[in-house]
């Protein structure tokens, strides 16, 4: 999953830039250029370029994207924490909030970048960059996810964090971009169940691997873990009809449960 994470990282490294709020600027080159963005950005007219070079928040916000452009998105973020602190009532600040995210996220510092996107949701609801910084903290927790034999609680936070921004923005582009995220953590959470059935399974706990299995079936029925789970039921039953084991099983009456096969839908092909 790791160089999957990773071939995203352009593709959200642009999606970070392509808000109402921001315009693209990579490539941009020299802090004079990075101000003359700014200054078109937040529409200063061109009579005012000298007390827009003379703002020291804007020379902070050119520097900060310099630094963004050249990855050193530690600095970055240094810089803008401190248009943050500095100038809270500039107009720079809104985007420095936003970017300090971005920042954060680009470093793979997710429980920093969760914070600062967070926040700018929280100060700004109704601004129209929040449906991007919900995506982003469902990403944050998307990128912490662990393997199928770890804790799955970012894996579920990334299906909260995104079934928010689903429920509430349903027709922004970033929820489209959620589906599938969320697609990929169900998928996760499915394999999660499959790996304790089958560590179940070979501990000859049978029924508490039936539970398991049949639960993923239920609720995951599109995971890739889908027929894998059938087949264990399969076998089970298998080893039931050749009477090799007792149904009602071999670990005590904790494991005991009413399923039978005749619950499992056969999988579709």
């Amino acid at each position: 999953m790791s160089s999957s994470k990773a071939g995203r990282g352009g593709f959200f490294k642009l999606a970070a830039i392509t808000l109402l709020l921001l315009a693209p600027t990579f490539g941009l080159t020299g802090c004079g250029k990075a101000v003359n963005y700014i200054k078109s950005a937040f529409g200063y007219g061109s009579g005012e370029t000298d007390a827009l070079e003379g703002d020291q928040s804007a020379a902070l916000a050119a520097k900060a994207q310099e630094r963004m452009d050249a990855d050193d998105y530690a600095e970055a973020a240094t810089i803008y924490q401190q248009i943050k602190d500095q100038y809270p009532y500039s107009r720079y600040a809104l985007l420095a909030e936003l970017k300090l995210g971005d920042a954060y996220y680009l470093n793979a510092k997710y429980i920093e970048a969760y914070g600062a996107y967070r926040s700018f949701e929280e100060l700004h609801p109704t601004n129209d960059a929040v449906p991007y910084a919900i995506y982003q903290q469902g990403m944050c927790h998307y990128m912490r996810m662990n393997g199928i034999d770890r804790d799955q609680t970012p894996t579920l936070l990334t299906i909260q964090t995104l079934a928010h921004l689903i429920e509430s923005y349903p027709d922004n582009h970033y929820s489209t971009l959620a589906k599938a995220r969320i697609a990929e953590a169900q998928n996760n959470l499915a394999g999660h169940e499959f790996y304790i059935g089958e560590f179940y399974y070979k501990r000859k706990d049978y029924q508490a691997a039936m539970n398991r299995f049949k639960g993923l079936i239920e609720a995951y029925p599109d995971s890739g873990y889908h027929q894998r789970a059938f087949n264990y039921i399969a076998q089970y039953r298998d080893l039931v009809a050749r009477g090799e084991i007792k149904e009602g099983n071999q670990r005590g009456s904790e494991y005991n449960s009413p399923f039978t096969i005749s619950d499992v839908t056969e999988p579709r092909l």
